[in-house]
């Protein structure tokens, strides 16, 4: 198979590769499973980079490895979506906390006929949303139980 591709689109090709090994290699890591299959296709794309003489690759340690131009930009990138997924959980959250604290029969019979929740629900992210946007976690405190 010949396959003709650009600099750029090799270069977005590493980095979701990358980034498939570190969440995929990750996981398997942490249950004490051989990861090295989920590197394959990142060290396939290196090799491809480094053939075309593309500044994607470099050796280390008689190893192929992408640059760190592209490390850092997984980096940046990776903290970026930690952050839109840490606002993200957060949000949704406490959404479903307070749906369920004034969760409806009407409601619980949507939820069962469409398996999803009400639309009432967006109301509830959009005002942590909105909360969130204006002050961060500043505002947000955990409750002294009284019991």
């Amino acid at each position: 198979m010949n396959i003709e591709i650009t600099k750029e689109q090799l270069k977005e090709m590493i980095l979701a590769a990358m980034f498939y090994s570190w969440i995929r290699g990750g996981l398997a890591d942490s249950k004490g499973e051989d990861f090295s299959e989920y590197e394959k296709l990142e060290k396939y794309l290196l090799q491809v980079a480094k053939e075309n003489k593309f500044d994607l690759a470099e050796e280390f340690k008689s190893y192929l490895v992408p640059t760190d131009q592209l490390c850092q930009l997984q980096e940046k990138i990776m903290e970026e979506h930690d952050e839109d997924t840490f606002w993200h959980e957060l949000v949704t959250a406490l959404g479903k906390r307070d749906f369920y604290k004034t969760i409806t029969d009407t409601d619980k019979q949507f939820i069962e006929k469409e398996d999803m929740f009400p639309e009432r629900i967006h109301q509830l992210y959009e005002k942590y949303e909105e909360e969130f946007d204006k002050f961060g976690i500043d505002r947000l405190e955990i409750k002294k139980d009284n019991h």
